[in-house]
């Protein structure tokens, strides 16, 4: 076994054996590995095998968990035949014991989602998820319980996050006869579930601050292991008596949480994360397998260049709204911030599975007439998300004036810096933000069933070699 693994063997077996007042005999030793938002990145299951390989062999009672967003950002497995057929066969095999649902399990549609969850070997738990009798998706269950051979009951409740629209970030199309109750409301039901577990989780896809407040509001929990804000807390966060972690993004990290249990309560909680890339010795078998994953010769077709580094959402936004303005013909052109999911496509040459890592949600486009102030209220809407500028655009310029970055003013300009003149401009935004923005005139727009990552390749090859250095075209003024 690898050094790394040897020196964590040793720092285990030194946390459990040292020191103690409680009696080997009354003691009950639990080991959580968990993820979180691995969204589609298969390149270190090899190494995450070898880490619970080695926590089994020294413990009798070692679990791993994820956290949600399991699926989107990795073209091998997004682009599958059979999509994120990937991800569901290497967790089999590490193997998970549960999920819980994050906003992008939604991204492949309902009966992908139902394929998937049949596929796995393990549950998908959400306790704020309803279902009716159209939807497709099959009703998920709220709460699971694992016994240790001790008798020690460990029970985990699921829950997802919902935006300021009341959904979770995914396409509200996804959604269709399914509702998302608000968390917060959903979990009250839930507090008499403590007195019939051992060690209370929960397994959360709401994100780092709202697994604060829900520590705050709700102190049932011993454990909340999260996700959804791709926070990276080493230690862990002890708040309001509720023990609270996540580890990163990507299967860069495993979180390891380390219990120790006398009479049936937890008297020990010690949180690491283990840097997977770290790890020297993967498991063979599981490394032959994401070789065969990501053998698919089409997608390292090469289908222009970049003159130079295209870097940044202004850059790699400014590139997708001139596609998307030019193939549409409309007279301006909208992407939002949140479907730009890569930082960077380097110079040289620039590959088909760059495209789809960068526009991996299959969006399409809906067109409308709009004047320059129903144009002011999109641009509003969209900052008011997360009290940030959350678009880039093509056709025009936009400068936000801000005060303690609250929007205070919006001044559009034609591309050579004139005020905007009134009149009605073709404008053209992906059906994620047609849907999602809660705004009246967006429901009246025309699809043109266009699909983005198309546009963006069929822009490229026209247009190679790129040079977006430096184009910037919303601009934020902070006023005192």
């Amino acid at each position: 076994m690898t050094k790394i693994l040897n020196t964590l063997t040793a720092a285990i077996i030194i946390f459990f054996t040292g020191n103690t007042a409680y009696s080997q005999k009354d003691t009950t030793e639990i080991i959580i590995l968990h993820t979180n938002d691995m969204h589609a990145k298969i390149k270190n299951f090899d190494k995450l095998a070898a880490v619970v390989k080695q926590y089994k062999k020294n413990f009798k009672n070692v679990y791993l968990f994820s956290a949600g967003d399991i699926f989107t950002g990795n073209p091998v497995v997004d682009q599958y035949k059979d999509p994120g057929y990937p991800m569901i066969n290497l967790m089999n095999k590490m193997p998970y014991d549960i999920s819980c649902f994050g906003n992008h399990e939604f991204d492949y549609g309902q009966q992908k989602l139902n394929e998937r969850i049949k596929q796995a070997n393990f549950p998908f738990i959400c306790a704020n998820i309803k279902t009716n009798s159209e939807s497709i998706l099959k009703q998920p269950k709220a709460y699971n319980k694992f016994t240790t051979p001790e008798g020690i009951t460990l029970g985990v409740l699921g829950l997802l996050q919902i935006g300021k629209n009341k959904l979770p970030d995914t396409s509200p199309l996804k959604l269709k006869n399914i509702t998302i109750e608000d968390p917060f409301k959903t979990v009250k039901k839930y507090e008499t579930y403590k007195d019939s577990s051992d060690i209370f989780i929960l397994l959360s896809h709401l994100g780092y601050e709202d697994d604060i407040k829900m520590s705050e509001n709700f102190p049932y929990f011993d454990i909340i292991i999260g996700g959804h804000s791709h926070s990276t807390l080493q230690n862990g966060k002890h708040n309001n008596g509720t023990y609270i972690l996540q580890a990163g993004s990507y299967l860069k990290y495993c979180g390891v949480l380390k219990l120790k249990i006398v009479n049936r309560k937890i008297v020990s909680e010690e949180e690491s994360l283990i840097n997977l890339y770290d790890i020297e010795n993967p498991v063979k078998e599981i490394t032959g397998l994401i070789k065969q994953y990501d053998n698919n010769p089409q997608l390292n077709t090469v289908i222009g260049k970049a003159a130079k580094n295209i870097t940044g959402k202004d850059e790699l936004g400014s590139m997708m709204t001139d596609a998307i303005k030019e193939t549409l013909k409309t007279d301006i052109a909208f992407q939002n911030n949140g479907g730009i999911r890569i930082h960077e496509i380097p110079k040289g040459n620039i590959l088909l599975k760059q495209v789809f890592e960068l526009s991996p949600f299959g969006n399409t486009f809906v067109t409308y007439e709009l004047r320059p102030y129903k144009i002011k209220k999109l641009v509003k809407y969209a900052y008011g998300i997360h009290n940030k500028s959350t678009l880039q655009v093509s056709g025009i310029n936009i400068e936000l004036i801000t005060r303690d970055n609250k929007l205070k003013k919006i001044i559009l300009k034609d591309e050579k810096g004139n005020k905007l003149p009134f009149k009605k401009y073709s404008v053209a935004i992906n059906d994620y933000m047609a849907n999602a923005y809660k705004i009246r005139f967006l429901k009246k727009g025309k699809n043109t069933g266009l699909l983005d990552a198309k546009i963006t390749v069929d822009f490229i090859k026209k247009h190679s070699p790129l040079d977006y250095s430096g184009v910037k075209r919303v601009f934020v003024k902070e006023i005192k």
